[in-house]
Order: C-alpha cells, then structure tokens, then sequence
C-alpha cells in the first residue's frame, strides 16, 4: 500500500489552538497518522503520513476550520511504511520559531513556479539585478539548492534576522525560498520591514516545484524532516555536496550516531562504516566506548 506524505501551512488566527489540538489529537491518533502538527494563534504547519482514504479525510477536516478553506496540501508518495516514526500534535508560541515579531499580513509576493522559472535565463543562470536567497539551514543547502541561490548560512532559522546582509538586497529584485513555504514567508516579512521593496517568495516552496518541475533549475537533492532525509527531486542528478570526512562526491546526509553531537553531515557509505555512523572519530570513541567505561 502506497503511503501519502501530506505537507500544509498557513498564517491564519486560530482563536482557539488548544481546542483544535485535542480534535486532531483523536483523529490522527484513530486514524494511524504519523508526522508533526504544530498549532498556534498565528496558524498552522505541519507534515504528516498515511494511506490514501484518511489523509483525503483530514484534507476535508482542515479546511472546515475557519480562515482554513483555501488551505494548500503537498503531496508526495512514498514506500508503504510510514516516513515518520510517531505522531506529534503540539500547540507552540510560533508555527515555526523566529524570536522576531513580523506583520504577517505584509509578506512578500507568492511566485508561482512558472514565475520562478522566469527568473532564470535560457541557459539557466539567474537574471540580472535577482538575488536568490535559501532561508534553510546550513545543512539542507549543502545536500541541494536551486542554481546561482545565495545561503545566508544558517545553523537555525532564528539567526536569519541577524546574518542576512540587508546591503546586499537593496534596489535588488529579493527571492527567497524554503522546503515548503512557512520558514520564507516570515523572512519576506522581516525583509520588507527593513525597507526592502521587491520581495518576493516561491510559492509552496521546493517540494511543490519539484512534483511540477523535476527535471530544471535543482540542483542534488532536498532535506527532508523524516526517515528518508532526502527527497529525489531530480533523480538524474549529479551531487552537488561532498563527503565531510573525505571529500568524495556524496549526497548521502546522516546524523551523528553520538547523541551529544548530533549533527547532521554529508558522508560516503565507506567514511559511514568506517566511523560507524559518526561524524568523527572523537564521536565514534565515544558510541563504542563499553558501557561499563561510561560514567
């Protein structure tokens, strides 16, 4: 059986989070959802997967929410085991945390992604007088990226208001683009309230360009928040990252088997058995230490 991978945002007062939290709670809990919701007053985000039947239902149920009609769902098919490893049903202060308080009713424009093609050249270099900026974090731009995009090096998206170079997007045509849309949409916001004039973001992010546009301006894969890691995106192409212990060509992201660590890191299969799925030989020492040494 073919699982859906259903992902949806939105930036609408939700008067009550608390009540809708215990509705979807039940729901996705009976109807064996896996995934994360997160609920707040300035909306909802999340990510989420099941069989076909019950995610169609929670389509239905989500867009009977006030302020929720016009509630836009990605939708991906995966394997036949869940993606995720359990459901996770959260009312937070923010959607997704910026630690910064934006006018979310003066976001950027919404291109769509035949408008973000357009911003590209017939060789597919980036148009003049463009700047094309990857609000993810550091780790998801090394794995993939749209050509000639600009990171504003990120270890968490909060950081964004304090590394992004304002200087560098004056009288500048400013786009910006996430996974699916809620990181970049705050990151408009806080553009333009710094006087920024012509901002703008992708639409839906790069998972929707990707089911539109597979095979164009992507390059290597994209950062995922489950069990896969990566998302094909374009399955002919070439990776775009290197091994971060060797430096071969790999597009294989994984996390530091040493909890305290827990980076996430490019490695090649042979550098991943060698430091049995570490990120250095201090963390491999520390994971095959006996337990018996451990204090």
């Amino acid at each position: 059986m073919t699982m859906i991978v259903l992902g949806f945002y939105k930036y609408a007062e939700i008067k009550d989070p608390q009540q809708l939290l215990i509705d979807l709670k039940e729901f996705c809990i009976h109807e064996h959802f896996r995934g994360t919701i997160l609920i707040s007053q300035e909306g909802i985000n999340g990510s989420v997967s099941a069989n076909r039947e019950n995610t169609d239902a929670l389509r239905k149920r989500l867009k009977d929410i006030p302020n929720f009609k016009d509630l836009f769902f990605k939708e991906e098919e995966t394997y036949s085991e869940h993606p995720f490893r359990k459901m996770k049903i959260k009312v937070k202060n923010e959607i997704v945390r910026f630690d910064y308080d934006v006018d979310l009713k003066n976001t950027g424009k919404h291109l769509t992604t035949e408008e973000f093609l357009e911003l590209y050249d017939s060789d597919g270099n980036l148009k003049e007088n463009v700047v094309l900026l990857d609000t993810r974090n550091d780790y998801e731009f090394e794995v993939g990226r749209f050509k000639g995009a600009t990171h504003v090096n990120l270890q968490t998206f909060r950081e964004f208001t304090d590394k992004v170079n304002l200087d560098d997007l004056k009288n500048k045509k400013v786009v910006m683009y996430c996974t699916g849309g809620v990181r970049c949409e705050k990151a408009t916001a806080f553009v333009k309230e710094q006087g920024i004039e012509d901002v703008s973001q992708l639409n839906q992010g790069i998972i929707q360009f990707g089911i539109e546009h597979q095979q164009s301006v992507w390059e290597g894969k994209c950062f995922v928040f489950d069990k896969r890691m990566v998302s094909p995106m374009n399955s002919e192409g070439e990776p775009v990252s290197n091994c971060h212990l060797c430096g071969t060509s790999s597009d294989l992201l994984r996390n530091c088997r040493n909890v305290v660590c827990n980076l996430f890191y490019v490695s090649c299969l042979a550098c991943e058995e060698r430091l049995n799925k570490c990120c250095s030989e201090e963390c491999q020492k520390i994971v095959d230490k006996p337990k018996t040494e451990v204090a």
